[in-house]
């Protein structure tokens, strides 16, 4: 997926609000005047990435993702909510935005979400931000590929642009289970194999929070399938290593073939 937001190139800037001096992250160095009292900047506040040590870092998510893989057939639909922000003074009156969807990077139908909630937007009176929320329907189509809703702030007369490449959000959405960041470095020492989500979703069943006592070695939380450590040293964790022989044992005795294959999965390792 290409990214939205090319931070690389980018610096981290400073916006001004109520007199204090607020770090909004990596942005257009002029983008924004940090001393301009009269211009008010609207911008998507997309979430910052989390590094490996669980902390955030200073580059903006390139979208915001959701998928209902994980969530029981009877879940129907969901609620994403896309922050709009401000810089500025706060008003005493409600202060009307422009938004719009960009068609180019838009897949998604009105048969996944409503596209007027994006009709009459406004900053209410006293406030500095706007919770869109885009409810999602779950549709068939989500199974085989993701959906993409792609919008844009537009500047009016109450609001310039702020942070360039915060001016459009892309938001995400399926039904498919993602591989997740951590599967291809535990490929590459040999575990786990080519990427079935058949194994992934056995995994998260068998590897579930609170069956090993061991602690992340970055973030200090417990380990499962959503908080793996950095590499798949079973002398180091021997919980996980138990599991994933019963990961192993799971598909030698089932003979289960993946979506498009023609041969049963089998799990390589040795622990």
């Amino acid at each position: 997926m290409n990214r939205l937001y090319d931070f690389m190139k980018k610096c981290r800037c400073a916006g001004w609000l109520l007199g204090l001096l607020v770090v909004a992250g990596a942005c257009d160095s002029d983008s924004i005047d940090s001393y301009d009292t009269s211009t008010s900047y609207i911008y998507f506040d997309v979430p910052y990435v989390i590094g490996s040590d669980g902390t955030e870092t200073t580059y903006r998510e390139d979208s915001i993702m959701y998928s209902f893989a994980l969530d029981p057939e009877t879940v129907t639909d969901t609620t994403i909510n896309v922050v709009v922000k401000t810089i500025g003074m706060a008003a005493d009156y409600d202060r009307p935005y422009g938004i719009e969807v960009v068609t180019d990077n838009t897949t998604a139908t009105s048969a996944e979400w409503d596209p007027s909630i994006i009709n009459n937007r406004s900053i209410k009176a006293g406030e500095l931000t706007d919770t869109i929320r885009m409810t999602i329907q779950r549709t068939d189509v989500m199974a085989h590929q993701w959906m993409h809703v792609t919008l844009r702030v537009l500047p009016n007369e109450h609001f310039a642009l702020g942070y360039g490449n915060l001016e459009e959000v892309l938001v995400s959405f399926s039904d498919i289970l993602a591989k997740p960041d951590w599967w291809d470095t535990y490929m590459g020492y040999g575990y786990f194999g080519n990427y079935y989500p058949e194994v992934y979703r056995k995994w998260i069943e068998i590897y579930q929070e609170g069956v090993d006592p061991m602690r992340h070695p970055y973030n200090g939380e417990p380990m499962y399938w959503d908080n793996m450590p950095p590499s798949p040293s079973f002398y180091s964790y021997p919980v996980m290593g138990l599991y994933y022989r019963q990961l192993q044992e799971y598909f030698l005795e089932n003979d289960i073939i993946p979506e498009g294959g023609t041969e049963p999965i089998r799990i390589p390792g040795n622990v």
